[in-house]
């Protein structure tokens, strides 16, 4: 149990990392495989359609025209887009003001999509089992404490029906989140960081995140009353896990 007013903390600590990150570069924040100083909004956006496919294919899953998703941590609508095109209807959830109103812009065309405001805690402004696919990828891992991240997973069972499922990623690796494994950038990258030629805030808890431990994990899914289907890259940094409620 954290001090008194830790869980408001935590939210204003990520809010606030992550409206500054929309502002400087969302495209890059959300998919750092671009080049920061000259994001391709195409590949941005055909990344994620690619990002779907590779994630639901070791799973053998896919989303239909009934489903009523839930996207947890949904940034400027990257994978929003892409699960509107397979979906009945699309909800895309995120702790940041700036993000949500950049992805509710990014997908006014879309009527089967709503942009919701998270807590950064849960997911207590939706109904019990209300969703037939929650969704989650590139997200729990930046979360600094992995007890949130669990949480989160107990959540997605609450707000799924029975026989409903989910995929989400989360890291594994401790080893990948300590401090002295984060590169110190050198002057001339924090020149470029200074004029806006390169990400800032890299080394911040609300970007290196932690790892979550499987027993806790395991743990986690029980208590959503969710069984483990499936499961790649255990132990490593993308650990995708695929669950389905019982």
């Amino acid at each position: 149990m954290g001090e008194p007013g830790s869980e408001h903390a935590s939210t204003e600590a990520m809010r606030s990392f992550w409206d500054r990150k929309a502002r400087e570069n969302p495209m890059w924040f959300v998919h750092s495989t671009l080049d920061y100083a000259h994001p391709d909004p195409e590949e941005f956006w055909r990344s994620g359609e690619e990002t779907l496919d590779s994630t639901l294919e070791p799973f053998d899953v896919d989303i239909t025209g009934r489903d009523r998703v839930l996207e947890v941590g949904c940034g400027v609508g990257r994978i929003t887009r892409a699960l509107a095109q397979r979906a009945e209807t699309v909800v895309g959830l995120d702790v940041s003001d700036e993000m949500v109103s950049r992805a509710a812009a990014n997908l006014a065309g879309l009527d089967n999509v709503e942009v919701a405001l998270g807590n950064g805690r849960d997911l207590s402004s939706f109904p019990d089992a209300s969703f037939d696919v929650a969704y989650s990828f590139i997200v729990f891992h930046h979360i600094p404490d992995p007890a949130v991240t669990c949480n989160y997973v107990v959540e997605m069972g609450r707000v799924l029906r029975p026989g409903g499922w989910t995929v989400f990623h989360v890291s594994e690796d401790p080893t990948a989140h300590l401090p002295e494994n984060r590169p110190d950038p050198g002057l001339g990258d924090r020149l470029r960081a200074a004029i806006g030629r390169r990400p800032r805030g890299t080394k911040e808890a609300q970007w290196v995140g932690a790892a979550v431990d499987r027993a806790d994990l395991l743990d986690a899914l029980r208590r959503g009353n969710l069984d483990l289907e499936a499961s790649v890259g255990d132990g490593t940094l993308y650990c995708l896990v695929y669950a389905r409620r019982r």
